[in-house]
């Protein structure tokens, strides 16, 4: 390695305050492959920079500046110039705030270039918090790790501007050895989350307005169910299997338990509608706090009539004449499904434990058998003459969500 010591004498106490160090500099000339070049510079004689000219242009071209000091490869770096604002320049630049740090430069390719910072910006909040004086503003940059995101709240001609940055680390930078520009880092990918879980509400409008349903139901002399749709609860969850692919489940349901009393006797009415199944959906993060996702659920599900009637007291010893005569009677219908549930998901993040989330989907239905079956004691018997019923519809849903 060829090593180069210039010593200089500087008298001007203000390129030492500017250069932010007490200490000499030592500008390393890296040629990546070719011999390194070190100078040592004492800010003691800013005459002798004139040996600088001795370097060949690749090595110019890929000089770095390395600062004595607390630093390591791990201390994040925004990548900017820093200095304390004089009033005359807050004046120049109608700046009526008592706090902030002007931008005096702006290192190509770092964090704060592409978050669209320049020169001339004034800092006026980092990561929420407003810095008074550059010190203040490198201990905030200090305490965030590298790959971290940070807001930035900045001045610029008279206007306040929001971005946000990644921090970057201070390793030496990869060179593209065709142009020798610094190949920039591409920016971290956002957290997707680990999944949650929480109460599911869910709206369903059924396509055939529960039509088979309501007939049977109407006919039993009970009011029908309402044709504008039916709202169900369950609960749900899910976790994160791996690139964003989330996998979990869910139920939902509803019930109703109606009795009426007429001439005939006592008559009772109870229906229920369940559904559930295994969920997969990926997420697509739109921010850090805002996801969307497309999946789907694929279960079961089915509709349970009950109705029941009773016109005498029971008598023990008239059991049989009494349900012989159909004045004390009981029967279960049912019919079941097998449920696909394409559906688009977005979720907001509030905190870091709770959100908001929100789905819009269709329900599809198979019936694996044909009608509707009576269920007496645990033995089927096919209904004769009974519709084909199906459970396809559309499904809305809003809730609060638990973790992310």
């Amino acid at each position: 390695m060829k090593k180069l010591s210039v010593i200089l004498v500087v008298l001007l106490f203000g390129a030492a305050a500017m250069l932010n160090a007490d200490e000499p500099f030592a500008f390393t000339v890296d040629g990546w492959g070719q011999d390194d070049v070190e100078i040592n510079i004492d800010l003691s004689d800013l005459e002798n920079l004139k040996d600088l000219k001795n370097l060949n242009e690749d090595q110019m071209n890929k000089i770095q500046i390395a600062m004595s000091g607390d630093y390591s490869s791990d201390t994040p770096l925004l990548g900017v110039y820093l200095a304390d604002m004089t009033f005359k320049e807050a004046y120049e630049m109608h700046y009526d705030y008592n706090y902030g740090v002007l931008l005096s430069g702006i290192v190509p390719g770092g964090g704060a270039q592409q978050a669209g910072l320049m020169k001339g910006d004034i800092i006026m909040e980092f990561d929420g918090q407003k810095p008074r004086y550059e010190g203040q503003l490198s201990t905030m940059i200090k305490s965030k790790k590298a790959g971290q995101a940070v807001k930035i709240v900045f001045f610029r001609n008279e206007q306040i501007f929001e971005t946000e940055a990644v921090l970057q680390s201070r390793s030496k930078p990869k060179i593209d050895k065709t142009t020798g520009e610094v190949i920039v880092a591409k920016k971290p990918k956002i957290d997707s989350g680990g999944g949650g879980g929480g109460w599911i509400p869910m709206w369903f409008v059924d396509k055939n307005k529960f039509e088979d349903v309501n007939k049977v139901i109407e006919d039993f002399g009970f009011t029908p169910l309402h044709e504008d749709g039916m709202f169900l609860n369950g609960f749900g969850g899910k976790g994160n299997i791996g690139k964003n692919w989330f996998l979990g489940g869910m139920g939902e349901w509803y019930s109703i338990d109606r009795k009426m009393i007429d001439t005939t006797g006592v008559k009772r009415m109870k229906y229920s509608l369940g559904l559930g199944g295994v969920t997969l959906d990926k997420r697509i993060m739109l921010s850090k706090n805002l996801a969307t996702s497309l999946g789907f659920m694929l279960g079961w599900g089915g509709h349970t009539l009950e109705l029941s009637h009773i016109g005498d007291n029971y008598d023990w010893n008239q059991l049989n004449t009494q349900l012989a005569s159909s004045r004390n009677n009981y029967v279960q219908l049912e019919k079941s499904y097998i449920l696909f549930q394409p559906k688009f998901e977005a979720l907001y993040r509030l905190t870091d434990w709770l959100g908001i989330r929100a789905t819009v989907g269709y329900m599809l239905s198979y019936s694996y058998h044909s009608g509707w079956n009576a269920n007496i004691c645990d033995d089927i018997f096919e209904v004769k003459n009974s519709p084909d019923t199906k459970l396809d519809g559309m499904t809305i849903s809003i809730g609060p969500w638990f973790g992310f």
